[in-house]
């Protein structure tokens, strides 16, 4: 009984002096697993990696839907504004031509005052909806190698549509006319309807096809035929350039020459020109009569 009553007397002093070392121990490896704790980094796990990629998936999608939308909206638009510029666009109606069975389909060389009947606008036709006289005028001139280039496809271009009035004018030859439709350059193609001017050719390839586009784009007719045979390299139209003397032109130059001669006159290098021949000539006399 008093061996175990010592016994246990030997363990509390043991297990007294012993508690403060375990539990120092224990708060020692505390601190180091929270100092293990915060030097490991912050790694995401599995479900925090795909929550990211879908946050960003959902982002480029939005943006892409939003582009989507964007480019849409703006051809859109871009439809709507050409469909309505067509529609602003009125085609011109054209009067229907009858020929006799025996009257040639061609293109007409005509003068200033033919073309001033030809265009001669009724008033009581005030839009382009309403029927009326289709004329289609070439401006140009015999000496011109543009004009006799284009001259072919537009002698062509009388049988592609026989409902168009198709007349050539030699630009040279009427100035006035030229003034009064703005005509700064040959070859020049006009369209007119009732007189007045619906359209210009701005092409710079003179060929059938262009011509025909011009045309149609105008009257919105479309051309029987686009054939070009060797007769319309003969005429009416030539084409073959011409050497043709332009008096305007030569008495431009006789005009620039003398104003140029008398201005010449006026100026110092005239006054030193004359003086120097002047001395040159008393120099030569003097000389002269030394030598008698």
């Amino acid at each position: 009984m008093y061996i175990s009553k010592k016994s246990e007397l030997f363990m509390s002093i043991i297990l007294v002096f012993s508690l403060p070392i375990l539990t120092r121990q224990f708060d020692v490896d505390e601190e180091q697993l929270d100092i293990e704790k915060v030097d490991e980094p912050d790694i995401p796990n599995v479900d925090d990696s795909e929550s990211l990629l879908s946050n960003v998936v959902s982002d480029v999608n939005k943006t892409l839907t939003n582009l989507y939308n964007h480019v849409t909206s703006a051809n859109i638009t871009a439809e709507n504004r050409t469909q309505t510029t067509n529609e602003t666009r009125k085609l011109v109606k054209c009067k229907e031509i009858v020929y006799v069975e025996t009257e040639d389909i061609e293109v007409e060389i005509i003068n200033g005052t033919h073309l001033a009947k030809l265009l001669q606008v009724k008033p009581d036709i005030t839009s382009r909806d309403v029927e009326a006289d289709c004329v289609l005028v070439l401006f140009y001139a015999r000496a011109c190698p543009f004009s006799a280039h284009a001259a072919p496809y537009f002698n062509a271009l009388a049988r592609a549509y026989p409902n168009i009035k198709m007349v050539a004018l030699d630009a040279l030859k009427y100035h006035g006319i030229n003034a009064q439709f703005g005509i700064v350059g040959v070859p020049t193609l006009k369209m007119f309807h009732n007189g007045r001017p619906v359209g210009k050719f701005n092409g710079t390839e003179y060929n059938i096809q262009s011509f025909s586009k011009f045309v149609h784009a105008i009257t919105g007719q479309y051309p029987l035929e686009l054939l070009v045979t060797s007769k319309d390299f003969q005429g009416p139209v030539s084409s073959v350039v011409e050497k043709d003397t332009d008096y305007f032109l030569v008495l431009s130059w006789l005009f620039i020459i003398i104003c140029s001669i008398y201005y010449f006159m006026q100026s110092k290098w005239w006054n030193m020109i004359v003086e120097m021949v002047q001395n040159n000539w008393r120099e030569s006399e003097a000389q002269h009569e030394h030598n008698d």
